[in-house]
């Protein structure tokens, strides 16, 4: 899930805690407005008088001095339909411009996690069961940008402008510690990925605090972020190659444009599973 990347970038400054876990609200079916293809001009910012053009513009200026993050990070998963509760509890690392570090274990086994490195140019996701590290070779960015198509450029590289003509963006709520965004999907790829989400700010710093967000399923999908350091020490070999594990075993993806050159259709971004 794109949203994932969110919370490598997410991650920022100790942030004082919610009095409570906050649910998503009921919005009945969510009307977003047609996608707008990557074509057509963005839509313009008001921030005298519009408080989501502020918000947009003040978080785009932000976003530019970040170096490097930690951060201790909670996922918590409802499913819907197996009528389940699974939680996660982990870590994740960022350091400028594209160095990313994910990891995550189950809370009641440990021994069950996920974990990611993005070293850049390659992906590294750890597969337990396979006992195995797929390598996946991340597409050159765009001219102008610092990454591709993904959450991750929705913060580092992507303008205010540009982020409203892809996503309806809502600032339903805003209090003492903490402004609430609803983000809904304007393009067929991001409304595959979700069908609506709630990012809540730290209004200090602009970084999240918490993401919610609603899978096509119905499933619910809570990131909460208790610990968060901006100018952590991280250094650029916590991102390098991984050493294979004893009995692993590394494996190349190969993704469709790869196999087949003559597509102009660019490969879809790799994310974690939940």
């Amino acid at each position: 899930m794109r949203l994932h990347w969110l919370i490598l970038a997410g991650v920022l400054l100790a942030a004082p805690p919610l009095s409570a876990q906050v649910p998503l609200p009921s919005y009945g079916t969510p009307g977003a407005p047609a996608y707008q293809p990557p074509g057509q001009p963005a839509p313009g910012l008001d921030p005298a008088n519009n408080p989501l053009d502020a918000l947009l513009m003040r978080w785009e200026q932000e976003m530019t001095l970040v170096q490097s993050l930690d951060a201790e990070l909670t996922r918590t998963t409802d499913d819907k339909t197996f009528g389940t509760m699974e939680v996660y509890m982990g870590k994740a690392k960022y350091l400028k411009p594209n160095l990313a570090m994910l990891e995550m274990r189950k809370k009641d086994n440990p021994e069950t996690f996920e974990k990611y490195v993005c070293t850049g140019t390659y992906l590294y996701e750890y597969v337990p069961r396979n006992k195995e590290i797929r390598v996946h070779e991340l597409p050159p960015p765009k001219p102008g940008q610092v990454a591709d198509d993904n959450f991750l450029s929705f913060l580092f590289g992507m303008k205010a402008e540009e982020a409203k003509r892809r996503y309806d963006l809502k600032l339903v709520k805003e209090d003492a510690y903490y402004l609430y965004v609803e983000v809904l999907p304007r393009s067929p790829a991001d409304k595959a990925d979700f069908q609506r989400a709630r990012l809540v700010l730290n209004k200090k710093t602009f970084l999240p605090r918490q993401l919610a967000f609603e899978q096509p399923n119905g499933n619910q999908i809570l990131w909460d972020i208790p610990r968060i350091v901006n100018g952590a020490q991280v250094t650029r070999t916590e991102f390098e190659r991984p050493e294979i594990p004893p009995g692993w075993n590394m494996k190349r993806v190969v993704h469709a444009t790869e196999a087949n050159p003559q597509e102009e259709v660019p490969p879809r971004v790799v994310r974690p599973n939940q």
